[in-house]
């Protein structure tokens, strides 16, 4: 009785927009899920939350009109597409314990206003590490206490005044410092008070298709997986966890991303989630994230407290 109410008159307009909704949402997720060859893929992944969420309405919508075979299909999808991402909002976070290792990862937006507080915020945090992104003239100059405070700091260049950064009071392993020149990498290997080594990485992606993330985070996850020993890889990867710019980083680094899936970003929302902040540890880390506060920039501050398995 519903089908044929709803296949009279305007009922057509309603079954066929349904028909094409359902396309139109399957597309967007099947190419989403290709991103690892198909490079538009990774910028319609950000948006696979809010297509699982509208494809629940539409699958009871085919349902009731009668299309249960694309109903059955689009749920399937719906599924594959859910546990691509949904297992990171509820990643378990643990204590670290008395050893821990410290790190603050900030995108400080090279021309952002007021630097002092947010400089205050990372010194007393008592962070052993910080990455930093879009480091800037700007943020040099108001930000001073922060860049007098570390005994070592090192950056270099990606955009014109945003250059990728590393601070840490650690010590350094002589002549480990590099940069990968205008890809948006920085890394050097410190030595842990265990007198364990462990490389640091601070990265700028830059945004998906039609930019060039896809290439570039192929030429970092090339020179990320040439580096001996434990690597952390800390900063802004413009890409949510479950897009394959930050997959194939993980793939090369052998990590996995620390800490519970957080919206970092100030356009993301619950609806459509940005986490393009993130922090990726060996495998076996033990530790959490917490999110620190905007304090002029356009993202927020990640303080990761881990230990090393």
């Amino acid at each position: 009785m519903i089908k044929n109410k709803l296949t009279k008159g305007g009922g057509k307009i309603i079954r066929y927009a349904v028909l094409a909704s359902t396309a139109v949402i399957s597309a967007t997720v099947l190419i989403g899920l290709a991103g690892s060859v198909f490079p538009p893929g990774d910028s319609l992944a950000i948006i696979r939350p809010l297509a699982v969420l509208l494809f629940i309405p539409l699958a009871f919508a085919l349902w009731v009109l009668g299309y249960r075979r694309i109903a059955i299909i689009s749920l399937i999808i719906t599924t594959i597409a859910t546990a691509s991402f949904a297992s990171g909002f509820f990643r378990a976070e643990t204590s670290c314990g008395s050893e821990c290792l410290t790190l603050y990862q900030k995108n400080l937006l090279s021309k952002a206003w007021p630097r002092y507080s947010l400089a205050d915020d990372i010194v007393m945090s008592s962070a052993q590490v910080v990455t930093l992104q879009e480091v800037s003239d700007h943020n040099r100059r108001f930000m001073a206490r922060l860049f007098d405070h570390y005994p070592f700091f090192m950056s270099c260049e990606f955009r014109p005044q945003q250059e990728v950064a590393i601070l840490t009071s650690l010590p350094t392993v002589s002549g480990s410092e590099f940069c990968l020149p205008e890809e948006g990498l920085a890394a050097v290997q410190v030595i842990l008070p265990s007198g364990r080594l462990v490389w640091i990485a601070s990265l700028h992606l830059e945004w998906p298709y039609p930019f060039r993330q896809f290439q570039q985070s192929k030429q970092i996850a090339d020179r990320i997986s040439k580096l001996e020993g434990p690597v952390i890889v800390s900063g802004d990867f413009n890409m949510v966890p479950w897009g394959q710019s930050i997959q194939k980083i993980l793939r090369a680094a052998g990590n996995e991303i620390l800490g519970k899936t957080r919206n970092s970003f100030k356009f993301g929302n619950w609806l459509l989630p940005l986490p393009i902040d993130n922090v990726l540890v060996p495998k076996g880390t033990k530790g959490s994230v917490e999110t620190r506060p905007f304090m002029g920039s356009d993202h927020l501050g990640l303080l990761a407290r881990m230990k090393l398995r």
